[in-house]
Protein backbone atom coordinates (compact mmCIF):
# COMPACT_ATOMS: atom_id res chain seq x y z
CA UNK A 1 0.00 0.00 0.00
CA UNK A 2 1.35 3.45 -0.89
CA UNK A 3 2.61 5.78 1.53
CA UNK A 4 -0.39 7.98 0.87
CA UNK A 5 -2.93 5.37 0.97
CA UNK A 6 -1.95 4.73 4.45
CA UNK A 7 -1.74 8.43 5.39
CA UNK A 8 -5.55 8.13 4.76
CA UNK A 9 -6.44 4.89 6.54
CA UNK A 10 -4.43 6.41 9.80
CA UNK A 11 -6.30 9.68 9.68
CA UNK A 12 -9.83 7.52 9.01
CA UNK A 13 -8.77 5.84 11.77
CA UNK A 14 -7.80 8.56 14.18
CA UNK A 15 -10.67 11.22 14.16
CA UNK A 16 -13.48 10.15 16.42
CA UNK A 17 -15.79 12.49 13.87
CA UNK A 18 -14.77 10.08 10.98
CA UNK A 19 -15.40 7.49 12.81
CA UNK A 20 -18.97 8.28 14.18
CA UNK A 21 -20.02 9.97 11.49
CA UNK A 22 -18.28 10.06 8.26
CA UNK A 23 -18.60 6.71 7.21
CA UNK A 24 -18.00 7.88 3.67
CA UNK A 25 -14.66 8.56 4.20
CA UNK A 26 -13.94 5.32 5.57
CA UNK A 27 -15.38 3.71 2.60
CA UNK A 28 -13.28 6.06 -0.29
CA UNK A 29 -9.82 4.97 1.91
CA UNK A 30 -11.19 1.91 1.54
CA UNK A 31 -11.73 0.20 5.60
CA UNK A 32 -15.64 -0.34 4.85
CA UNK A 33 -17.02 -1.38 2.42
CA UNK A 34 -21.05 -0.76 1.61
CA UNK A 35 -23.82 -2.30 -0.06
CA UNK A 36 -27.57 -1.28 -0.39
CA UNK A 37 -30.86 -3.08 -0.67
CA UNK A 38 -34.00 -1.21 -0.56
CA UNK A 39 -33.20 1.34 1.90
CA UNK A 40 -30.51 0.08 4.03
CA UNK A 41 -27.26 0.23 3.81
CA UNK A 42 -24.46 -2.26 5.15
CA UNK A 43 -21.19 -1.73 5.64
CA UNK A 44 -18.15 -4.51 6.21
CA UNK A 45 -14.76 -3.84 7.06
CA UNK A 46 -12.21 -4.55 4.47
CA UNK A 47 -9.44 -6.02 6.41
CA UNK A 48 -6.78 -5.53 3.85
CA UNK A 49 -6.07 -1.55 4.33
CA UNK A 50 -6.00 -2.44 8.04
CA UNK A 51 -3.58 -5.12 7.69
CA UNK A 52 -1.01 -2.86 5.85
CA UNK A 53 -1.49 -0.40 8.79
CA UNK A 54 -0.82 -3.38 10.65
CA UNK A 55 2.35 -4.19 8.97
CA UNK A 56 3.96 -0.89 8.99
CA UNK A 57 2.92 -0.68 12.72
CA UNK A 58 4.82 -3.98 13.10
CA UNK A 59 7.57 -2.68 11.48
CA UNK A 60 7.96 0.65 13.34
CA UNK A 61 7.38 -1.57 16.61
CA UNK A 62 11.13 -3.42 15.79
CA UNK A 63 12.89 -0.28 14.79
CA UNK A 64 12.09 1.63 18.00
CA UNK A 65 12.90 -1.92 19.93
CA UNK A 66 16.59 -2.27 18.14
CA UNK A 67 16.89 1.86 19.06
CA UNK A 68 15.92 1.27 22.25
CA UNK A 69 18.38 -2.12 23.06
CA UNK A 70 20.99 -0.48 21.03
CA UNK A 71 20.64 2.54 23.38
CA UNK A 72 20.31 0.23 26.24
CA UNK A 73 23.47 -1.81 25.60
CA UNK A 74 25.04 1.97 25.27
CA UNK A 75 23.89 3.42 28.50
CA UNK A 76 25.11 0.12 29.95
CA UNK A 77 28.83 0.24 28.30
CA UNK A 78 28.85 4.04 30.27
CA UNK A 79 27.73 2.90 33.44
CA UNK A 80 30.67 -0.22 32.86
CA UNK A 81 33.37 2.70 31.99
CA UNK A 82 32.62 4.66 35.21
CA UNK A 83 33.16 2.08 37.58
Amino acid sequence: MPKLELTHVFRALTDPTRRAVHLGVLEDCGLVLSSKKGRVRTYALAPQPLKAAENWLSAQRLEWERRLDALDDFLETLKEQKR
